[in-house]
């Protein structure tokens, strides 16, 4: 009786404990977004505005793990004209990046990491963590394939609302319908989400501002409705950070090396 009763309270706790399990590790998966020393930087004469970028990685903000150089797969300043200017990211731990903005205008700084899999598997009555397809494993718990992109709006003197609304191409995005630096604390903003340059309907979109957490805490989360458009609050001075992921099925053509596909997208600006 007592082995029956033991099995009935192991049959209903497993999933519940499973999930406590999943949950945490199921976020190992590094999101990516950028942070500015100045989101609006002085334009003074010949020697322009000076800013510095550098690499949020992980889960904490406004920094957490370090980011190798050599995962970057596109780092690049797009002018107010829209032309682009490839950077090269500095060398120390979250890879600084001096900027340099001769004319007053809209800059993008825009950056993405190398494509890849991530995967979760019991093996032996113990979790592991490959960064790497599922091929050849057993007892699959999470595979993904991952692209992450993130992007920073850098304002020089006096710009209109639309200039920060020109999509830069990525995979996932985000694009801001109106200009946040035209925006003052407490007013709404919106946003729309786009995936293989298409709008993405009923996408969590999840917003914070550096201070409010120190850990994966959102001080605002809302959803895009049919037409991809989600608007949230800007109720707090200083940077902003805006995430938004897109999950679907592994295709057939991945089905052997992934379970689902996870895009990713972040972007950053400044509040007066």
């Amino acid at each position: 009786m007592r082995s029956k009763f033991k099995a009935l309270i192991n049959a209903k706790l497993l999933p519940f404990l499973l999930l406590l399990i999943l949950l945490p590790l199921q976020a190992q998966a590094h999101n990516l977004w950028l942070n500015a020393t100045d989101f609006s930087p002085t334009l003074t004469g010949r020697a322009g505005a000076h800013s510095k970028v550098y690499f949020g990685f992980g889960h904490k903000f406004p920094v957490a793990d370090f980011l190798d150089k050599s995962k970057l797969r596109e780092f690049q300043l797009i002018r107010p004209d829209q032309s682009t200017m490839d950077l090269e990211a500095g060398n120390g731990g979250f890879l600084a990046t001096p900027l340099v903005l001769k004319k007053a205008g809209a800059y993008t700084v825009s950056a993405s990491t190398n494509t890849g899999f991530y995967t979760m598997y019991n093996k032996n009555g113990r979790m592991h963590h490959k960064l790497g397809s599922m091929e050849g494993l057993e007892d699959i718990v999470l595979s993904l394939y991952f692209e992450n992109y993130t992007k920073a709006l850098i304002n020089v003197g006096e710009t209109a609302d639309q200039d920060f609304s020109t999509p830069v191409g990525h995979s996932i995005e985000i694009v801001p319908l109106e200009n946040p630096y035209l925006k003052r604390v407490g007013d709404l903003l919106k946003l729309q989400v786009l995936h293989d340059g298409k709008p993405v309907p009923f996408c969590q979109v999840s917003a914070t501002y550096v201070g409010f957490s120190d850990q994966e805490d959102y001080a605002y989360s809302s959803k895009t409705n049919s037409k991809g458009v989600a608007t949230i609050r800007l109720g707090h001075q200083g940077q902003w950070i805006v995430m938004a992921i897109v999950r679907q099925p592994a295709p057939e053509r991945l089905q052997d090396k992934c379970l689902e596909m996870k895009y990713s997208a972040s972007l950053s600006f400044g509040v007066n």
